[in-house]
Parts: C-alpha cells; structure tokens; sequence
C-alpha cells in the first residue's frame, strides 16, 4: 500500500496560524490514520520524506480570502518556485523530492484562510466553523 503523509505546516502558539496542527490531531484519531508530520515550516529535508510517499497533502492556513475560505491545490500540476531559498513552498519542496530521489508522489495543498494571528493557543470561530469541512476535504483526497 503506498504511504500516505500529511505534512501540517504552522504555528499552534499564534492562534489560526496552528489550524493545521489541530487538523492533524483529528486526523491521527482515525482508523488507518496517515502518517502526520507536524512543522513550523518547510525546510528542504523534508523532501526526503516526500520521496517516500504515494501521497503527500500538505495542510496550512493562508492569509488571503476570507477567514475559513478553504481551497485545495494539485500540485502536480503546479510549477515550482526557486529551489534554493528561505521560504520554500509546498510545490518548491515536491519538485525538491523530484530533483533530488526522482520521487513524484500524488501531491496536494489544503489551506483555509485563518482570522487571527496574534498570539494565543485556540482557533478563531470561523476557522473552528470550517474545519469539519477541512478535515472532510483531507479525508477524501486520503481515498
């Protein structure tokens, strides 16, 4: 069975910033749960990881669109940025993993727009709203 990882990127001491954090706290309760890699940001080892998954989601929350606007990205389909930077994205880290161990695995990314970031260790009402349908959109991109 080829390896699912979901990869939450964020910060779960500055409010909506750690929105992926708690997503991947719901997730590991699941029967069968994925593989959950929690960071606070991209860094270019983690394409050692993507080199051996099937299937990698990432899950992060953005800053644009309005608080709990959730959108999900193919990221085989999208072009990478610079290799060799500061800010890696999650399309800069797959074509990392493709560079560097010819890996190309089935890659996604799930954001929701968050409110706050100030900080603070609970989530702002609109994200708590929306994320049942994060965590549903993670789920069916799992199956």
């Amino acid at each position: 069975m080829p390896r699912l990882l979901i990869i939450a990127i964020g910060n779960p001491l500055r409010c909506d910033d750690g929105l992926a954090w708690f997503a991947a706290e719901a997730l590991s309760r699941d029967e069968n749960a994925p593989e959950i890699l929690c960071v606070h940001q991209l860094t270019p080892e983690i394409a050692e990881e993507l080199s051996r998954a099937g299937t990698v989601i990432f899950v992060d929350a953005a800053c644009e669109g309005g608080p709990g606007n959730l959108i999900c990205r193919n990221l085989a389909q999208a072009g990478a940025d610079a290799c060799f930077s500061h800010y890696f994205t999650p399309a800069t880290i797959r074509a990392l993993a493709e560079t560097l161990y010819g890996a190309r695995p089935a890659a996604f990314s799930v954001t929701m727009t968050g409110e706050c970031f100030d900080h603070g260790d609970t989530l702002s009402p609109s994200v708590v709203e929306g994320m049942p349908h994060l965590l549903a959109k993670i789920r069916a991109l799992l199956r």
